[in-house]
């Protein structure tokens, strides 16, 4: 019984040592730094050119959305001054004009 707790607690430490990060070797974890310090200014040159096109889109959509407001602003107000003036050419709301009688 002995041997058996004994061997239980062997391979637990086992897996527990399996499932530990390993530490990384100097080497690798110096070229990882100088990885990311090469990487680092081509990804903040990236993240700069996003937001400008980003900023970009957002200006050409408030261009676009105000042309289209204008627009449909003078297209009411057209429509709305045409309709007056049709309204008061309408000759059938007038009174009938008498005419002179021919002797």
């Amino acid at each position: 019984m002995k041997i058996l707790g004994l061997l239980l607690v062997f391979t637990a430490g086992l897996t527990l040592a399996a499932e530990a990060p390993r530490p990384l070797h100097p080497a690798p974890q110096r070229a990882k730094m100088a990885c990311t310090d090469v990487l680092r200014s081509q990804m903040d040159a990236d993240n700069t050119a996003a937001f400008q096109l980003q900023s970009t889109a957002y200006t050409d959509g408030l261009e676009r959305g105000a042309a289209f407001g204008a627009g449909g602003a003078l297209l009411a107000i057209g429509l709305a001054l045409r309709a007056k003036k049709l309204q008061s050419g309408d000759n059938s709301s007038q009174k009938p004009l008498s005419h002179a009688a021919s002797a």
